[in-house]
């Protein structure tokens, strides 16, 4: 089963910092057979001295000459993949998201200038997986720079609770089984200190995996049923989400977050976890807007004598 189906959009610049997003936007257009739409936004003016003046003209023809060489650089990657080469003018993460808008995902670059830059300059990625409609990944510049690195063969997601599962599992399992990869559940409770040594000291922990196992197993019934071939892994991990999400990203080829569902504007936060992962993670992370919930193969089910009402 081919989780995109639909183009898959990449944002381009032409820097080192975006190369680990160009091989991953590519690897999974080959893999999907989808068309591979590389985005490139031409800035609406540079706040410049006056004394070196910059027309809109030069920015055009800069950003025709980016989105050359990122081209040349996809058939270098891979001639078989079919790719568009689209210029847009404005804001970048507005123009990427509306550039996205039918797409299956949009990958974006990590931003990894020190936060004070990033403050000033704004960081396109996080606001793009912050307000796209779409799935999101955000990928490190060095990924696979080795072009014969094996992949891990692990999707790792994140979940917490019943809400917005169903969007989380079946975004990994439906790449999971594209990519012949093993799903791991991971599931973190911590609470505030004080609390924490409190509930540990009464509770034994071992009784809370038990539960937090149960629970997550109810909730992966259906679609280890859709997904029979899929290897799935539970954790249930006494730690903070972020950090246990982090440690799991480095043996994973792609680490799955839920978007918060509010937020000001709606549904347009992130949370406190995806940021974390965001910067933390060793691989690629994609974001999962809370309301895109991939069906399950009906086919699959009636095989599996089960069908979801």
């Amino acid at each position: 089963m081919n989780v995109i189906t639909s183009p898959v959009v990449v944002g381009v610049d032409g820097t080192a910092a975006n190369r680990g997003a160009l091989r991953y936007a590519v690897e999974e257009s080959r893999r999907a057979g989808s068309t591979l739409k590389l985005v490139h936004v031409v800035p609406d003016y540079v706040p410049i001295s006056p004394f070196m003046p910059v027309t809109p003209g030069d920015l055009t023809d800069t950003g025709t000459q980016v989105l050359s060489n990122v081209e040349d650089a996809v058939r270098e990657i891979d001639p078989g993949v079919a790719f568009e080469g689209w210029l847009h003018h404005g804001s970048r993460s507005t123009e990427l998201i509306k550039a996205a808008e039918n797409a299956g995902m949009l990958v974006v670059g990590r931003d990894d200038r020190p936060v004070l830059y990033r403050l000033v300059d704004g960081d396109t990625a996080t606001r793009t997986a912050a307000r796209a409609p779409v799935p999101v990944v955000e990928v490190p510049a060095s990924w696979h720079d080795d072009p014969g690195a094996p992949e891990r063969h692990a999707v790792v997601v994140g979940v917490k609770s019943a809400a917005h599962a169903d969007e989380l599992l079946g975004h990994a399992f439906a790449i999971a089984d594209a990519r012949s990869a093993r799903v791991v559940v991971v599931h973190a409770w911590k609470l505030p200190s004080a609390y924490d040594d409190i509930i540990e000291s009464r509770i034994a922990l071992e009784q809370c995996e038990r539960e937090g196992a149960a629970e997550m197993e109810t909730l992966l019934h259906d679609w280890r049923v859709a997904f029979p071939a899929v290897e799935v892994e539970v954790r249930v991990v006494h730690d903070h989400a972020a950090r246990a999400l982090v440690e799991a990203s480095r043996e994973a080829d792609l680490v799955l977050v839920v978007r918060r569902a509010h937020g000001v504007p709606a549904a347009a936060h992130l949370g406190g976890t995806a940021r974390a992962v965001l910067r933390g993670a060793e691989c690629p992370v994609m974001v999962v807007p809370p309301s895109v919930v991939p069906e399950l193969p009906d086919l699959v089910l009636e095989a599996g004598g089960q069908i979801r009402k």
